[in-house]
């Protein structure tokens, strides 16, 4: 709750402030908002504004003081570089009042920093290294740029409250570790309340069904200090948080969600993943994750044959930390020759199916066992689109494979067909989705089990 009256005040809100010309004119995606506001309400702060502006320092000045006048929190991105057009620096001076001094441990890292790449600090370069005179810089390990943290006197912006403005480099891979390492542990959090967020995500299940099977948990009511449930979609995937913000401490906080959490498994079943997601994972990466996870526990290994996804499939498994445990390798046979030649898919099957067919995608998964000897083998085979799509097989229409070889050598293989909604890059990044969701569903619950399962997308029984 926030006191007006105190100058010293619990980060209870915040708002975030995106600047950057590139942003305003829709050049790039704003993702570092959407990152910044789920970090923060993990953290037990609410965002209560997002606001972005283009590279004007008068601009940025102002923004920033009416922000402050909402919140005493304020976290923003972009405009600490070298450039002229990077005036995140200059503009918190002005609203400080206060003279640009360069910090001394700020200049000696950049100074380091690029003497190990064979340069030399320049003027513009040693712009990175100043602050207001009351600031402190933020250490910046994966970038030139320090952040800075800036503590503006209620005086300064006509706010109730004094406001700490964290401003932090744009580029995420900076961004990211900048916040968890600085604006984390910085955050004044009412002692007397604890808030708490748990994600888990959800596959196979379509928005509207949950909603439908755990609407006792997600209506918009007064629920007093119970958690709150909301959900939302990507690629397929969707990813549930449940948030509670008691004043019964910290240990009935973890029991609340543990008995919500509970109570969502037991009405989804499988198709909750194991664990809880990372602020800030998207739910691709958090399925390749569990895969891996589930071929390294059961002593399996995992090859990919891909056509229309291109390697999307491998880029996935492949991005996870230690999956060379379990991943054996690939092939991208995106021409008829190839798939037969390097996967042995008949050329009847070619000629009489097609390349996105059933026969083909199964010839394929059973063509990639073969191949590496690997336990298990994921194949697709799809029309992507634009073009190429026909009144029998549109664009949009994948076949995705899963072979298995059992310990007794029997190799056995499902196939399903899906027709995915979306443009080119949708359909490839779905394809892959759900052929990981498929061998997924196999480790969990059996590999015959597994083929009462519906994808997202699929299509027939």
């Amino acid at each position: 709750m926030l006191r007006a009256a105190m100058t010293t005040q619990y980060h209870d809100t915040a708002c975030i402030l995106s600047t950057g010309d590139e942003v305003t004119l829709g050049q790039i995606v704003d993702a570092n908002a959407a990152w910044l506001a789920d970090a923060l309400t993990s953290a037990g702060v609410l965002p209560v504004e997002q606001a972005t502006v283009p590279d004007d320092a008068e601009v940025i000045g102002q923004t920033i003081r009416r922000l402050a006048q909402r919140a005493p929190l304020i976290v923003m991105s972009g405009g600490l570089g070298p450039t002229d057009a990077d005036l995140t620096r200059p503009a918190m001076a002005t609203l400080a009042g206060e003279e640009l001094v360069v910090d001394d441990e700020a200049m000696a890292a950049l100074t380091e920093l690029l003497g190990r790449r064979g340069r030399v600090v320049t003027d513009r370069q040693a712009r990175q290294a100043t602050r207001p005179a009351s600031a402190r810089c933020l250490p910046n390990p994966f970038g030139t740029a320090p952040g800075l943290h800036v503590r503006l006197p209620a005086g300064r912006t006509g706010a109730p409250w004094d406001a700490d403005v964290f401003c932090l480099p744009g580029p995420p891979r900076e961004l990211q570790p900048m916040f968890r390492d600085c604006v984390l542990p910085s955050l004044r959090l009412d002692p007397a309340l604890a808030t708490r967020t748990r994600l888990l995500h959800v596959l196979a299940v379509p928005e509207s069904d949950v909603a439908a099977r755990l609407a006792h948990l997600t209506r918009r009511q007064d629920v007093g200090e119970a958690p709150l449930l909301a959900m939302t979609a990507s690629g397929g995937i969707l990813t549930l948080r449940a948030r509670i913000r008691t004043s019964a401490g910290e240990s009935a906080a973890a029991a609340a969600l543990d008995t919500m959490e509970r109570e969502i498994r037991s009405v989804l079943g499988h198709h909750v993943m194991p664990g809880h997601a990372q602020v800030g994972t998207r739910g691709e990466s958090a399925l390749a994750s569990c895969v891996v996870q589930q071929l390294r526990q059961s002593g399996r290994s995992l090859s990919v044959a891909e056509s229309c996804t291109g390697g999307m499939i491998g880029g996935l498994v492949t991005s996870i930390s230690g999956s060379s445990a379990s991943f054996v390798g690939g092939v991208i046979t995106y021409s008829n020759e190839l798939k037969a030649r390097l996967l042995g898919v008949s050329q009847s099957d070619l000629a009489t199916h097609g390349a996105v067919s059933e026969p083909v995608a199964r010839a394929m998964a059973i063509g990639a066992i073969k191949l590496t000897g690997a336990s298990d083998a994921l194949s697709v085979t799809g029309i992507a689109g634009p073009d190429g799509g026909s009144q029998v097989k549109p664009v949009g229409t994948v076949f995705l494979g899963h072979a298995r070889r059992e310990d007794s050598g029997e190799v056995r293989s499902a196939v399903r067909q899906c027709l995915v909604t979306g443009d080119r890059h949708d359909v490839r990044q779905r394809a892959a989705i759900s052929a990981l969701s498929m061998l997924y569903f196999a480790q969990a619950m059996g590999f015959e089990e597994s083929r009462a399962v519906r994808l997202n997308w699929q299509v027939g029984t």
